[in-house]
């Protein structure tokens, strides 16, 4: 297989970013940071709901790994403390049998014989002596593997009401973050318009007053008004005269 000179330039462009990287003071740098960003990035991923379930999860899978684990130890060891229960109690049946044997051929002076059933006898008691040392190691085993089991399943229905509680809190912060009572606001702009707007009111205000005021002052104004004072005189006083006639 040919290898192109592209290839060998990729291979040695690789090497020397990964030599800058471990060896350069540069390089140590830039690997901090980057591992400093993705603690950073895990601790942020951990403070949300979705975060902490998925985080939460991965722990539950393990400890129910382990509780499966054990559990299949502790049913091995049952079935083993029952087999070798069964398998005394067939040896204690044996010996039982051979200890007949015995005396029968004893009875009979049949001393080869009562050799032979005596030396079974003495076979199956050593079996007995093992099997009986085997359980009660066993029985010993299976009863600490049941507190290890009753342990973990202790420590998996705890973690799962953390779980539970802790993505409860998480959204309930969320939601309260999100939903926080907030003062009346507006933006700068907004706040410019409406200023303009008070400004030319307060113009438009100031400008009737002042013309009102004009008019108010001026000396037409003020003859117009005279003239008709008079004018309203002279009729209440003709009216006067035509009140004192009929008297």
């Amino acid at each position: 297989m040919k290898i192109t000179f592209g290839a060998i330039l990729l291979i040695v462009i690789v090497l020397l970013i990964l030599l800058f990287l471990l060896r350069t003071k540069t390089g140590k740098r830039l690997r901090l940071r980057a591992s400093g960003t993705a603690a950073e990035a895990i601790t942020k991923d951990a403070s949300t709901p979705e975060g902490a379930k998925a985080y939460y999860n991965v722990a539950i899978e393990k400890k129910e790994n382990d509780l499966a684990q054990a559990n299949t130890i502790y049913s091995q060891m049952l079935g083993k403390i029952a087999n070798y229960e069964d398998q005394l109690r067939g040896y204690k049946k044996d010996l039982m049998k051979a200890e007949i044997n015995v005396n029968s051929c004893v009875e009979k002076n049949n001393d080869e014989g009562a050799k032979v059933y005596l030396k079974e006898q003495q076979d199956l008691e050593e079996k007995v002596a093992i099997i009986k040392d085997a359980l009660t190691g066993l029985k010993e085993n299976a009863k600490l593997q049941e507190e290890t089991v009753n342990t973990i399943k202790t420590q998996l229905s705890d973690l799962k009401a953390e779980k539970d509680n802790a993505i409860l809190t998480l959204e309930t912060a969320q939601v309260t973050k999100s939903l926080q009572a907030t003062p009346g606001m507006s933006s700068l702009e907004e706040d410019k318009m409406l200023e303009k707007v008070r400004d030319g009111v307060k113009k438009q205000k100031e400008a009737a007053d002042g013309t009102k005021i004009a008019y108010e002052n001026s000396a037409s104004v003020q003859k117009q008004r005279l003239d008709q004072k008079i004018k309203d005189e002279e009729i209440e006083k003709k009216l006067a005269e035509l009140k004192a006639r009929k008297k």
